[in-house]
């Protein structure tokens, strides 16, 4: 087998391609699509910080993305809800104030209204207003099947990160270290 890297939607070492995106090189998870690195561009700033939205129903995980995306200094604000819908009214508020959003993390099971189709909705809102597509990341235990690639495709800019299903907290802040590293590498470059 040739070479490999770790890819944390699969949660293994996995073969890769290499694909040319917006401008700059991107090594692609020939298993799942998932972006494993990019190759650094020559921006010139980095982007402004706005907002960080979770979705996620589990109190210990949602104050540990938050707290750690607050620590890594990632978006200014920090906007941590319980479901789906809490999320869809949320963005549609900050819609309409024209407020800077960074990403949207959303867990795929939660009660109310699940990860998916609270994504959905977002696209939804982001069409009826013009506005630019916000990146989603899901974040979640269940395993990444065909029809989840085939949703991220349809929601773009969309990925999945594994969140394990180890009951260790230490597991559980070290996968969101790893999330909000792979976030910052992706949409917070730092300037040049």
């Amino acid at each position: 087998m040739g070479d490999t890297r770790y890819c944390l939607c699969c949660d293994e070492e996995v073969p890769f391609s290499t694909v040319e995106r917006n401008e700059r090189k991107e090594v692609i998870c020939a298993f799942c699509g998932f972006t494993l690195d990019i190759e650094k561009g020559s921006q010139t700033s980095a982007p402004e910080k706005g907002i960080a939205l979770i979705a996620e129903d589990s109190p210990f995980t949602r104050k540990i993305i938050e707290k750690l995306i607050r620590e890594k200094n990632f978006s200014e604000k920090v906007m941590a809800l319980e479901n789906g819908l809490e999320l869809v009214s949320a963005y549609g508020k900050l819609l309409s104030e024209k407020a800077a959003v960074d990403v949207a993390i959303i867990d795929l099971n939660m009660p109310v209204m699940d990860g998916i189709t609270a994504a959905r909705t977002l696209r939804a809102l982001e069409a009826q207003n013009s506005a630019q597509r916000v990146p989603i990341v899901f974040f979640s235990a269940a395993k990444a099947d065909e029809n989840l690639r085939q949703q991220m495709e349809l929601l773009e800019p969309a990925n999945y990160v594994n969140k394990g299903d180890d009951a260790d907290p230490e597991k559980l802040i070290t996968r969101v270290e790893m999330l909000l590293s792979y976030l910052m590498e992706k949409y917070r470059q730092p300037a040049v």
